[in-house]
């Protein structure tokens, strides 16, 4: 399903194929880039617009951001059509059930979600990207 949102400042857009679910990671990384675990929705075919950032934060994978107002865009293994954008930057954020966390191992015990999820190590997060 295409979907559309933005950023913050509304300057930095977007338009996707978003797959039909939410996924959360728990990794150091992204929990210093966003402040916590970051939600995001799996999406194919991304077109960014506007002031649109990149920052390679890791070798194989960078992540976007806004230019203007620092608002997190997405996440994306390099090599990939993959972009992790955050639920938040949607127009329309229904029909995406919470199914999968990554980097469980490196969750901290200070909160815990109620939803039954697949949860994925570390490990077994980037080994399905080296499997490409």
């Amino acid at each position: 399903m295409r979907r559309t949102g933005s950023c913050l400042c509304g300057q930095a857009t977007f338009s996707a194929e978003a797959r039909p679910r939410l996924q959360a990671c728990h990794c150091a990384m992204c929990r210093k880039w966003v402040g916590g675990p970051f939600m995001a929705v799996p999406c194919d075919h991304a077109e960014f617009q506007g002031p649109v950032k990149r920052y390679q934060s890791s070798e194989g994978f960078e992540r976007g951001f806004c230019g203007n107002c620092g608002s997190s865009l997405y996440f994306h293994p390099k090599g990939s059509g993959l972009h992790g954008i955050p639920l938040g930057l949607f127009d329309d954020q229904t029909g995406l059930p919470f199914l999968t966390e990554f980097f469980i191992d490196q969750k901290p015990d200070c909160y815990a979600f109620a939803n039954d999820t697949n949860q994925m190590t570390g490990a077994e997060f980037m080994e399905t990207f080296r499997k490409r």
